[in-house]
């Protein structure tokens, strides 16, 4: 057998150290901020969540364009990677303070903070996973950082269960004493360290926007299916168990439970989005991905009772496979040296979706406007941006 050809297994390299690294950080950074999230909705109203969440991640991802193209143009990836931790370590314990003193405001501006933080380092990020990476690994690689996302989301909403359980009235300073694994972090981003590439010749300054031709209709693409996949998991939360104070409302720990079972079907469907991905390529994965979505959203808005919690973990399922499929078909399209900048401009366009999507679907889903008709939206973004996929000729990867 030791002449035989090699194992599937043997031709996928294992992960390098450091996008090993950058996976522990996305679980603890993800803890920290799952164990946030299932509180928010009896901090804030639905409406005012939906403009938070929609904002807050929209200045993000813009932010990813400008620190994306900073990135390709000085060739480094871990300082950014670190500025954004840094920030997510300052503005998550601060939320204590609007916890303690019932300031929504203060917990909405934490929120966009921590955002910054996000369009800090992600387009670094994803780069720099990219360049520790060779192409036959690279699904296998965004599916870890979105494993360890989700499995650090269902440890971070456990603990919030707990603590909303067994000590109610305590939440602020516990949220505060998220500063000890925040320390971790900053701990792990001391041990990041960028590719060592030998001299060459000097490359155009990177533009704002990525000059390659393939890359036009999959950003636009992606940018219409986000008015969809991309709306806050929260609002899905809240169409499931109901509104803090509303009649039939779950009570916050099961609330916190909830996130949890969203966290862990995310993390269990990234585990596997790797491999089915590598199997018919990020290009079909996306298009039957967006289509089950389309259905999903639908019963988001038709469905009740336990249907309405069974199709909640669907959607849950359905994030957890296409995000790293995104990352990968962009990754292949882009040349390596626009590729953070490739990354920005996609976070540039889901800002826009997200913060569109996110706010219409909140203000939407209050009693007196729509109600849980307005989910039949995000369910036609996703539609006909799996239609547009496939109709259009599929454009050719790096090699």
């Amino acid at each position: 057998m030791a002449h035989g050809h090699p194992s599937a297994k043997s031709s996928v390299p294992p992960l390098h150290p450091v996008p090993r690294r950058l996976a522990w950080l996305h679980f603890w950074n993800d803890f920290t901020l799952d164990f946030i999230s299932p509180l928010l909705p009896g901090q804030v109203g639905v409406a005012l969540l939906g403009v938070m969440e929609g904002a807050a991640d929209a200045i993000g991802q813009a932010l990813k364009l400008v620190t994306g193209r900073a990135s390709d143009r000085s060739g480094r990836r871990v300082p950014w990677v670190r500025a954004g931790y840094v920030a997510n370590a300052l503005a998550r314990p601060l939320s204590a303070v609007g916890m303690l003193f019932g300031w929504p405001l203060w917990i909405v501006g934490c929120r966009v903070g921590d955002r910054i933080g996000k369009g800090l380092r992600g387009s670094a990020s994803d780069a720099l996973v990219a360049d520790w990476t060779p192409d036959a690994g690279r699904a296998r690689a965004y599916a870890a950082m979105r494993t360890m996302d989700h499995l650090g989301a269902t440890g971070g909403a456990l603990a919030a269960a707990l603590a909303a359980w067994r000590w109610p009235d305590q939440l602020g300073w516990i949220v505060a004493a998220l500063v000890v694994p925040m320390v971790v972090m900053l701990c792990l981003c001391r041990v990041l360290h960028d590719v060592v590439r030998p001299p060459a010749p000097p490359a155009p300054a990177a533009g704002w926007w990525p000059r390659a031709p393939r890359l036009r209709l999959p950003l636009a693409v992606i940018a219409v299916a986000s008015w969809g996949a991309k709306i806050s998991p929260l609002l899905v939360l809240a169409r499931v168990a109901g509104w803090p104070g509303v009649d039939g409302a779950w009570p916050l720990w099961q609330v916190c439970l909830a996130w949890a079972a969203l966290g862990l079907a995310q993390s269990v469907a990234a585990a596997g989005a790797g491999l089915f991905t590598d199997r018919i390529g990020p290009r079909a994965f996306l298009i039957a991905g967006w289509l089950v979505g389309a259905g999903l959203y639908a019963g988001l808005a038709l469905a009740s009772g336990w249907m309405l919690a069974v199709t909640g973990l669907g959607y849950a399922v359905l994030a957890g496979f296409t995000e790293g499929a995104e990352k990968t078909y962009v990754a292949a399209l882009a040349p390596a040296g626009e590729r953070a900048t490739a990354f920005g401009a996609l976070g540039l366009l889901v800002a826009a979706a997200t913060l569109a999507g996110s706010a219409l679907c909140g203000w939407g889903m209050r009693p007196e406007a729509l109600g849980a008709p307005v989910f039949w939206f995000p369910a036609t973004a996703l539609a006909l941006a799996a239609l547009a996929l496939a109709a259009a000729a599929p454009p050719a990867t790096n090699r």
